[in-house]
Order: structure tokens, then sequence, then C-alpha cells
């Protein structure tokens, strides 16, 4: 083998070398993104202080210590633990979690704990008959116009951040809730904190 012969191979082997390592990079590097449950990723508001809001009420008034002009104000509710979720009424997940949310709040709302879903992306009537519909008997509100779920990062449906009576973040989840669930965050977060 001539010497320009050998020079071509060693090139060869190189560049044959050096796409292997890369395609392996690659792979692991999707391999890593894949396996990532985006629920589980952290949000940068836990341990911080909740955007203050106001929101049309549609349903559950009574529920809420402050209501004026059928509109609720997160700061309203100071001193309760808060399970606050965004919801709509074409979302899937949101059916599967509707009840869910509301065995929850039938267990806690007499210890102090509000539930106030905020349906986005939404009309009044549609979350009207989706609530009908799924037995919803807890607060709901309806962001009309986008502003609180950009102030809170919400970037799909369901989306649910638990807010202890302080007004701290203590919990956010991206897709549908169970029960079990919210009861595990109220246990490890809320219980001893809650009351009328």
């Amino acid at each position: 083998m001539t010497k320009a012969r050998r020079q071509i191979a060693k090139k060869h082997v190189l560049i044959t070398a050096l796409i292997s390592v890369l395609g392996l990079a690659v792979l692991f590097i999707l391999f890593k993104g894949l396996s990532l449950n985006p629920s589980t990723v952290k949000s940068n508001l836990i341990g911080k202080e909740a955007k203050d809001f106001e929101v049309e009420l549609l349903e559950g008034s009574s529920w809420l210590p402050k209501v004026e002009n059928n509109k609720v104000k997160l700061s309203s509710l100071r001193g309760k633990p808060v399970v606050l979720n965004f919801w709509a009424s074409w979302c899937v997940s949101c059916r599967q979690e509707a009840l869910q949310i509301e065995t929850y709040w039938k267990r806690y709302r007499e210890k102090g704990f509000i539930v106030l879903g905020i349906a986005i992306q939404d009309t009044a009537d549609a979350a009207r008959d989706f609530a009908k519909l799924h037995g919803k008997t807890y607060p709901l509100a309806l962001d009309d116009s986008g502003k609180t779920s950009i102030d809170y990062g919400v970037y799909g449906v369901p989306e649910t951040f638990v807010i202890d009576h302080n007004g701290l973040i203590v919990h956010k989840e991206a897709g549908p809730v169970t029960t079990q669930l919210l009861e595990e965050i109220s246990s490890k977060y809320l219980t001893s904190q809650s009351g009328p």
C-alpha cells in the first residue's frame, strides 16, 4: 500500500470514528430527553410568592371569603391553602382529572382548603357546561385575557399549583392530578397550616 493510500485510509478511520462518537452523543441526548417526564420538571416558581391576580368568577362564590363585582383575587384567599388548577373545556386530560379534583374538594373544603379552577383559552358558556357535565362544585373562574396563565408560565392544560397559607407556591404539577396526589401534597405541605 502506498503512502498516499495509507494517509487516505487513516483519514477515513478518523472520520468514521468521529462520526461514530457524534452519533453516540446524539443518541445519548435523545435517550435522556425522551426519558424525562415533563410533569416532574421543577418550576422556578416553587418557593416564591404566588403572583396576585383577579379573574371573573363563574361558579362557587359561596366558598370564597371575598368576591367583588363577580371577580376573585388570589390575595383575598391569603391565610388558606389554595389548589390552583388551570384547565379548559376542550382538554381531554382535564376530563380525566375533573372527578379527582372534585373528590379532593369535597374531602378538604370544610378544613379551610380552597380549590380554584381557572379556565383558559375558553368561553364562559363552554366552561360552565363542562363544569355541569363533570359535576364540578368548587369555585371556577375564567382567565379571559390570558394574563394569569401567562404570569404562571402555563404552557398547557391541565396544570396545577399548590399555594400554602402564606401565599408561597409549594408544588406544581403539569398534567392531570389525582385525588391521592393532592392529598399527599396537602399532608406534606398544608395540613399543619390549614384551618378556617
